[in-house]
């Protein structure tokens, strides 16, 4: 791991003072990883900051009979942390994996919360965050109940197509909640 101090534009944290960006790049790392590479253990309190600039991350539970369910996947300039405090220190309860090698920048999150120290701009930042997380669950949660698979599996293409072309059918399947033969017969209807 390398680290690099030079601000970049286009960031997930472009909207912050720039006194900030700089505190917050002082502490990044370039950090690759290969497919299959784990992240997080469900085991593990998360203690990471990411920002993906190459690769497919997903985050997955195993139930109780050892099957994965997919519940979120992360593509090129997503931005990703633990949100909440129990994230950062209680066993997290679900995995993250690399779906293919990746690069990105990683943050220790004490370090990364270090840079917002003696300003308010924290709580900005963590509350437009939370409002980003609350927002994607209630829709895929709306989507759940009110969707069929099949309305599921296209609403997943018209508003995430770089998804559908990047991710493993039978890791889409599993996001939607269908098999994978239930995935292809969807397709080709």
């Amino acid at each position: 791991m390398s680290i690099d101090k030079t601000p970049l534009p286009n960031s997930p944290l472009s909207d912050l003072s720039p006194s900030i960006q700089h505190a917050i790049f002082t502490h990044r790392q370039t950090f690759t990883a290969p497919k299959g590479h784990s992240l997080l253990d469900a085991s593990e309190p998360w203690r990471h900051v990411y920002w993906l600039h190459s690769g497919v991350v997903r985050m997955y539970y195993l139930d109780t009979y050892g099957r994965e369910h997919n519940k979120r996947f992360f593509l090129a300039n997503d931005f990703f942390w633990p949100v909440t405090t129990g994230l950062r220190t209680q066993e997290a309860g679900f995995y993250i994996q690399a779906l293919s090698d990746i690069h990105c920048d990683r943050w220790e999150y004490s370090a990364f919360r270090s840079a917002f120290a003696e300003s308010t701009d924290w709580l900005i930042f963590s509350h437009l965050w939370l409002e980003r997380l609350t927002d994607s669950k209630l829709a895929r949660e709306r989507d759940w109940l009110h969707l069929s698979a099949a309305e599921r599996y296209q609403k997943l293409c018209d508003e995430a197509p770089n998804l559908i072309d990047q991710v493993p059918a039978h890791h889409i399947a599993s996001y939607l909640g269908i098999t994978p033969v239930s995935l292809s017969r969807i397709k080709n209807s």
